[in-house]
């Protein structure tokens, strides 16, 4: 093959790659989040938080995230995180949160990137923060989120270690 012929053909393969999504993902894939139905608990000094999932359809679970006041006058009360859509489009699965009071309460769009075993890694570079969600199930009952990216030019990550509950 001519010198020229090979460049050629080199130049419309890397085209094609140009064009080519990166991972498509299938309804077997999609299938591999079912563990996150049910409740979860992160145990916090701070304020205990709940994580809530339901499926929805073949194609999409949601969920939603809280607070539960403890003690006092408001024992009881809940107080809504977010709520998120986790669905499969196009050989895209995505991972949509509301979170309570901000972005115009609108969705933010995550894309899974990459599954490993049960950790699903779902990107949004152009998001502020986080940048990156990661759901990693350890075991049946036992769920290891975080969220990582950039807070004014330094790593940030905030881990949600979780034990299901229900």
């Amino acid at each position: 093959m001519s010198e020229l012929c090979k460049r050629a053909v080199m130049l419309l393969f890397l085209a094609w790659c140009a064009f080519v999504p990166e991972t498509i993902f299938t309804q077997k894939d999609f299938e591999k989040l079912k563990p996150i139905v049910g409740t979860w608990l992160n145990k916090r000094s701070r304020g205990d938080i709940y994580e809530t999932w339901t499926r929805k359809s073949e194609k999409e679970f949601a969920g939603m995230s809280y607070t539960l006041a403890g003690a006092g006058a408001t024992a009881g009360d809940t107080t809504p995180l977010e709520k998120v859509r986790l669905y499969i489009q196009g050989g895209e699965i995505v991972y949509a949160p509301v979170a309570a009071g901000q972005n115009d309460e609108k969705e933010v769009l995550f894309k899974l990137k990459t599954i490993e075993g049960n950790r699903f890694v779902f990107e949004n570079l152009q998001h502020d923060f986080p940048k990156r969600i990661v759901y990693d199930f350890r075991s049946s009952d036992s769920l290891y989120a975080h969220i990582e990216g950039e807070v004014q030019s330094r790593q940030r990550r905030v881990d949600y270690p979780y034990r299901r509950i229900h």
